[in-house]
């Protein structure tokens, strides 16, 4: 079960955060997109993969997609706090879905006046 789902890109800015599920608490987007974004940049650096996922415990991790702006020299990061069976199909296609309808806004942070929230809640709420 997806619980959380945040949008930021390799210099750590958050674009879009969500909590789906309230039992999880808060979460800082700026601080944690800090977060994701370091291990995102060192995963491909090492790895040269583009999904990493990390376990806590036996039931619950965190998996990161990632997609790269051609051109612009910048990834995109798409996060997914994650209770139970992931669903890798459902968090690709929510990923590749969210940066076609996004793709304009995720190229320029400044143009993020130009509120995602409801393209990004609307393709989330279709797809789950």
């Amino acid at each position: 079960m997806i619980k959380s789902i945040l949008v930021c890109d390799s210099t750590g800015y958050p674009f879009y955060s969500k909590i789906l599920d309230p039992s999880l608490g808060e979460i800082n987007p700026t601080i944690f997109s800090g977060l994701i974004s370091a291990i995102g940049i060192i995963g491909k650096q090492i790895f040269k993969e583009e999904i990493a996922t990390i376990s806590y415990g036996e039931n619950h991790e965190i998996t990161i997609i990632t997609k790269e702006l051609l051109g612009e020299k910048k990834s995109i990061y798409f996060v997914f706090l994650i209770e139970g069976d992931p669903d890798l199909p459902l968090m690709k296609k929510l990923s590749t879905n969210i940066f076609i309808e996004t793709k304009h806004v995720l190229k320029d942070p400044s143009a993020a006046k130009l509120d995602i929230k409801e393209k990004v809640d609307r393709i989330i709420s279709n797809s789950l």
